[in-house]
């Protein structure tokens, strides 16, 4: 195979990957708090990193490791964000707004890459954000502000994604530079959680309230969500680190239709006809970016 197929195939895991572990992501939040849930991921989530940094070991700049450093911190404000929006919101809403992700990424893979762009791209790219505000409108056409929570974690995860693939495309690696960033990630969450604990003292009580054994099945499903999303981002960071990443980013764009699926498996979610144009636009844009 050549480098295209398997960038087509790491960027399609990556996908399913992510598609998963987001359709998982309402029963942990809902149990365990959005602070709790996205500890556990991100703290779970270093095994994955590790080994594959320790498989695969490489040196890194000064100006390498900074840089993923601060890429950590909005890769933990996403989670934070996305969270808030999927304790209020079901979770096809939340994250069909996950379209606005890959076209960040398309859009720094063309400016900040030198990737070449069409002029049907640049078109379909704006559809993308269209249909993403189209999503968040509700019955009577006003804008829903808790998804508003949803579109800030995007724009987090792509400034994320931004500093991670200029990293990683030029230093020609992902393994050490994500296990920087992800073990920054959980350290501030980590803090941002024991700060302010005494806030969600009221909610702490409730849990121990529900007995331990309540909790086991929400806790295995944060761990598992955390493996889950380390092995989508090694799969896409192995996308960042070749010269197709405008197109590996719209193939990621398929994600959330794997989450409307499961969503409506798991918790048997609904959208409105309004909401479901919106996707609409969103899935068949992104699938046309990936095609041409």
């Amino acid at each position: 195979m050549d480098l295209m197929q398997y960038v087509i195939m790491a960027a399609l895991s990556a996908s399913l990957l992510w598609g998963f572990e987001d359709a998982l992501s309402k029963k942990p939040v809902s149990k365990l708090g959005i602070s709790l849930t996205t500890s556990i991921i991100l703290v779970v989530g270093l095994v994955p990193f590790a080994i594959v940094a320790l498989l695969y070991p490489a040196s890194m700049t000064y100006f390498a490791i900074a840089l993923s450093a601060a890429a950590g911190l909005f890769w933990g404000a996403g989670f934070m964000l996305i969270y808030k929006s999927v304790s209020t919101e079901n979770v096809t809403s939340t994250y069909v707004i996950n379209e606005i992700l890959p076209a960040i990424i398309i859009i720094f893979g063309i400016i900040g890459l030198g990737e070449k762009i069409s002029t049907m791209n640049a078109v379909l790219i704006i559809i993308i954000f269209c249909g993403a505000v189209v999503v968040m409108l509700s019955e009577n056409l006003r804008f829903n502000l808790r998804l508003l929570y949803a579109v800030l974690a995007n724009v987090s995860w792509g400034l994320f994604w931004v500093l991670m693939i200029e990293v990683m495309h030029f230093y020609g690696s992902f393994a050490e530079p994500l296990l920087v960033a992800r073990t920054v990630a959980a350290i501030a969450v980590v803090a941002f959680f024991a700060i302010f604990q005494k806030k969600t003292k009221h909610t702490t009580t409730t849990r121990r309230s529900t007995g331990l054994r309540a909790l086991y099945t929400p806790i295995s499903m944060a761990a598992i969500i955390g493996i889950v999303d380390a092995l989508g981002n090694d799969a896409f960071g192995f996308v960042s680190t070749t010269s197709f990443v405008a197109i590996g980013a719209g193939i990621i764009a398929i994600s959330p239709i794997f989450v409307a699926l499961l969503g409506r498996l798991f918790y048997h979610d609904t959208l409105r006809p309004l909401q479901w144009t919106g996707f609409g636009i969103m899935v068949a844009a992104a699938i046309l970016l990936a095609l041409f």
